[in-house]
């Protein structure tokens, strides 16, 4: 959203504040005819009600703030750079796969070994894994050398 279409903190507590003398005015009729013990479960759901949407609103108003805002260098640094347009989408999808099957053993065992074993002529050494998570790169690396040696 533009700065100049972004709703100020003044304006975000002025529609509250009516929100809040719309939910009272419906809230006082219910909280007289209410049994006295049902009334303070009346005042705390029209106090809660109020409450979720202000912070909606103010929550809302901080993401458009800070989506403005410019990164700082440590926000640019963890940034993955996105793929250039023209990189086909299934080659982008491998390369979540590889990522995924470092992090994981089981996304490796289940999803990118049989990838791989297939795409060799002769059975492949399968590369030693880490508890609990995938092979290194380097590893990796070694199986797709030893993949294009193959042909």
């Amino acid at each position: 959203m533009s700065a100049e279409r972004r709703p100020s903190i003044r304006l975000i507590a002025a529609r509250c504040a009516a929100l809040a003398v719309v939910v009272l005015i419906f809230t006082v009729p219910l909280y007289v005819w209410a049994e006295a013990s049902w009334r303070p479960l009346v005042a705390r759901v029209a106090a809660a009600f109020v409450l979720g949407i202000t912070l909606l609103q103010l929550r809302r108003a901080l993401a458009d703030r800070l989506e403005d805002a410019d990164g700082s260098a440590i926000d640019d640094a963890r940034g993955r750079r996105k793929p250039e347009p023209d990189v086909p989408y299934h080659f982008v999808q491998l390369v979540s796969d590889v990522r995924a099957g470092l992090r994981s053993r089981q996304h490796f065992e289940k999803v990118l070994w049989p990838r791989l074993a297939a795409l060799g002529s002769r059975p492949l050494v399968r590369p030693p894994v880490w508890p609990g998570r995938g092979p290194s790169l380097a590893n990796v690396r070694r199986v797709i050398a030893s993949i294009e040696q193959q042909r």
